[in-house]
């Protein structure tokens, strides 16, 4: 099966729901907690790659894998009237090399903010190098000479906003009191660069990838705009105690890149294919809430000879105390 025809299936199975989403109620199942505020210790793991993978050579090999120095992190979020803050690190002697080992940092920002019918999240990282997967050794080497910035934004529209309630189902900052669910339409307009003072393509491989050009590639950016329909559902248990809410996101977009080899610039478009799927658990009381949280976001560029998979997960386990 191709992959518009996957787009096409998908597309049209998670719409199929929206005919059910009143699902006959009309009163608001949506409750808000008297405490509003809250402070949230948490704890998790992330892992992102980016995988140029050669569409000439299929044995892997030929494949070239970045990767932040990902690690098991901690933080505190708190919520006061309108301020939001968030602190977050990594756990010491927990990265893929030793920080003594590397000087390859990043640093990541995020906002986001929902209504009944509309949400944003907001995102932006920056990558001071990137460690590179050595496939023969089965290591990480530091690339110190690689720059990666990311910019921009999810916004959803919720099409159930009376009856399922987004923030119920993730932040757990209000209460759905039955089990419901909605079409979800996710837009994400995104810029991203990477570039490098010496090449982003290795010698050897820079063939086999991107226009097949073997002068050095110092320069590739792209910017996209991708929409993602899908669908979420809050299963409910004891008036909204106890819940878990799966959702999948999947689809495609075009994206305009720009990309140097040597002295030269080759720019156009190319399309984009991509989805989405979390996974939140817990109980949302009153008082304190507990949940356990799954995410996995994966996008792909179709460019020349390369496919290139920008893939972020997420593990997470957060407890808040409302006050």
């Amino acid at each position: 099966m191709s992959v518009l025809k996957k787009i096409f299936f998908f597309v049209s199975f998670f719409y199929i729901p929206i005919v059910f989403y009143g699902q006959g109620d009309t009163a608001s199942l949506v409750e808000n907690f008297s405490k509003k505020n809250y402070v949230q210790p948490y704890i998790g793991t992330f892992s992102r790659s980016l995988l140029f993978n050669s569409n000439e050579k299929k044995d892997g090999m030929h494949d070239i894998l970045f990767s932040p120095n990902s690690a098991p992190f901690a933080g505190l979020s708190l919520s006061y009237k309108k301020v939001n803050l968030y602190l977050e690190a990594s756990l010491p002697n927990t990265e893929l090399v030793n920080k003594e080992n590397t000087s390859v940092r990043s640093v990541s920002l995020f906002a986001h903010h929902f209504k009944e019918k509309f949400g944003i999240t907001a995102f932006a990282s920056y990558n001071k190098g990137l460690l590179m997967y050595m496939p023969n050794n089965e290591t990480y080497g530091d690339r110190n000479d690689l720059r990666m910035i990311t910019i921009g934004a999810h916004l959803y529209t919720i099409f159930n906003g009376k009856q399922f309630s987004y923030s119920a189902a993730n932040s757990l900052t209000k209460l759905q009191t039955k089990s419901r669910g909605s079409v979800m339409l996710m837009v994400s307009p995104v810029f991203r660069r990477l570039f490098s003072t010496e090449s982003i393509l290795p010698d050897s491989l820079r063939q086999f990838h991107l226009n097949g050009a073997v002068t050095p590639s110092n320069s590739l950016q792209f910017v996209a705009l991708q929409c993602r329909p899908g669908y979420t559902y809050n299963f409910v248990f004891n008036h909204g105690k106890y819940f878990i809410a799966p959702a999948v996101y999947v689809g495609g977009g075009t994206e305009y890149h720009s990309y140097k080899s040597g002295d030269q610039w080759h720019k156009g478009f190319n399309y984009t294919t991509g989805y989405r799927i979390k996974t939140v658990a817990g109980v949302n009381a009153k008082s304190d809430f507990l949940s356990l949280e799954f995410l996995r976001d994966s996008n792909t560029s179709y460019l020349y000879k390369t496919n290139i998979r920008n893939t972020y997960t997420e593990m997470s386990c957060n407890f808040g105390m409302r006050f």
